[in-house]
């Protein structure tokens, strides 16, 4: 499968919420590096974290810019998502995530995904409150930091 057209299929699959195609397009060791659900790798665990993901929220991508090379692709994308009921606390919230993502390939298929946005933002419009704000972006500040091997 050629790269660009992988990433075409994970998100038309994503869209339509289709596990089994989703997970097709990833290869058995893939590591997936999402914001929100943490860092999920080989195929058991990304099953896990779609399923999460589509139990709880409806969900659309819509990539707005594309920039490759021979072994990646970027894009620039927006989610617009529905909380579900299976999020109590943010059950029918709006959201829509502003966001740049990273695709690694290997023989034809991703061996790695990593998202970049703002987090705070993604708190905000589900009605986080300040505290619970401070926390959540002190502890995935600390995740970051920890995974770039950043010591104060």
């Amino acid at each position: 499968m050629q790269s660009r057209l992988c990433v075409e299929e994970f998100i038309a699959a994503y869209n339509r919420k289709d596990l089994s195609g989703a997970l097709a397009c990833f290869t058995g060791d893939a590591v997936y590096q999402d914001v929100t659900y943490g860092t999920h790798s080989g195929q058991a665990e990304l099953k896990k974290m779609l399923e999460r993901m589509f139990r709880e929220a409806d969900a659309r991508w819509s990539v707005h810019a594309w920039i490759a090379d021979a072994q990646r692709i970027a894009i620039e994308w927006t989610i617009d998502s529905q909380i579900t009921d299976a999020v109590p606390q943010s059950a029918g919230k709006r959201v829509r995530l502003f966001a740049m993502g990273l695709f690694e390939f290997r023989d034809g298929r991703i061996a790695g995904y990593r998202e970049y946005l703002d987090f705070g933002q993604v708190l905000l419009q589900l009605g986080v409150s300040p505290e619970s704000l401070h926390r959540a972006l002190s502890r995935q500040l600390a995740r970051t930091l920890t995974a770039a091997g950043y010591t104060p």
